[in-house]
């Protein structure tokens, strides 16, 4: 049966409003060890992000400030010096097997915390001598976890940045730094086996996650750029700032599909495991596709559309990886609505 949704009155209210980024909405699903689901969302050179208990009754609200970093030895600069203000260009909790992370990837630097945000365990400042030169700012984009202690961040020269994660305390270090894209990342993805990565030019690469090394490169389409990505049995789905949803075989770089999925910026996407596709844009609409069968077969029905009149949709989260229930960020609001399937 086609799914309906219909917006529930148990939207979550975060302090601070989204900001106009893709990707602008991170969840912490609730486990068994945690019985809590936390969202949370950027707002300038801001984290805000509230707890909600299972039931419904407990609201925890917290937000988590960038650290604005002087000339000299790291001391905390004027918040009116433009030139030390850091802004937040994607936000993620990232969960390895080994620990629970918050990662704010930011202008000059990347920023990690506890989960909770309670801690900065790591603060990487960005290089600003060896800029880009099809970049013409300083900035972090695409966070990923891979393995049981590794943390991925992209960069403006489109560098991969990889992070050994201590199981406690702050010794995180950069491991090593993976070249390739010509431009800035924009998103990154990963699964048991592969990481993948886009940037601004709508380039794609698929590394092997354990040598790290180039499997396939998927060239830019109609040069439009890759907004965001998900990876759902061994197909890549990519999203455009056309409007545009297509799906790739790692295996041989080749489209295995396509949907004109929005008519502007699509600004993110999200799949679970019974293989449905969620995606949000510019032009108001929430859309859930039905994927089935793999790259060589793949079959896509269209599920349901859900219409937030004169909302910007910055971001999409499935709320559990075996239901349709999505929770929607809007740009300029401070609710995260919830979508119930019914």
């Amino acid at each position: 049966m086609p799914i309906t949704l219909q917006k529930s009155s148990e939207s979550a209210s975060v302090k601070w409003s989204a900001s106009h980024l893709s990707n602008n909405l991170t969840i912490n699903r609730s486990s068994e060890s945690r019985r809590s689901t936390l969202y949370g969302m950027s707002h300038k050179s801001g984290f805000t992000m509230v707890a909600v208990s299972d039931d419904g009754t407990k609201r925890i609200q917290s937000q988590v400030v960038c650290r604005i970093m002087g000339n000299n030895n790291n001391n905390a600069a004027s918040e009116i010096d433009a030139r030390f203000t850091v802004y937040i260009i994607q936000a993620a909790f990232i969960n390895l097997p080994i620990r629970n992370l918050l990662v704010l990837a930011c202008t000059k630097s990347i920023q990690i915390y506890e989960l909770d945000g309670t801690t900065n365990l790591h603060t990487h400042m960005l290089d600003k001598n060896n800029t880009n030169k099809t970049e013409s700012s300083i900035y972090a984009r695409g966070i990923a976890g891979i393995g049981q202690n590794l943390l991925c961040v992209g960069n403006h020269q489109g560098e991969i940045l990889v992070f050994n994660i201590p199981p406690k305390g702050n010794n995180i270090f950069l491991k090593e730094t993976i070249h390739g894209h010509q431009f800035g990342i924009t998103y990154l993805v990963s699964n048991a086996n592969l990481l993948i990565s886009s940037d601004t030019s709508g380039v794609i690469l698929i590394k092997n996650i354990r040598t790290m090394s180039r499997i396939n490169e998927i060239q830019s389409i109609n040069e439009s750029g890759v907004t965001s990505l998900s990876i759902w049995n061994n197909c890549i789905v990519a999203s455009y700032a056309n409007g545009m949803i297509h799906f790739f075989d790692p295996e041989n770089a080749q489209m295995c599909g396509s949907i004109a999925a929005h008519a502007r910026c699509i600004n993110a996407i999200d799949c679970n495991e019974q293989g449905l596709l969620a995606s949000v844009g510019d032009d108001c609409y929430v859309r859930i596709w039905k994927l089935s069968g793999d790259a060589a077969s793949l079959q896509i029905s269209h599920e349901c559309n859900y219409h937030l009149e004169n909302s910007q949709l910055v971001g999409v989260k499935f709320l559990n990886l075996s239901r349709a229930d999505l929770a929607i960020s809007v740009y300029d609001s401070y609710d995260i609505i919830i979508l119930r399937a019914i």
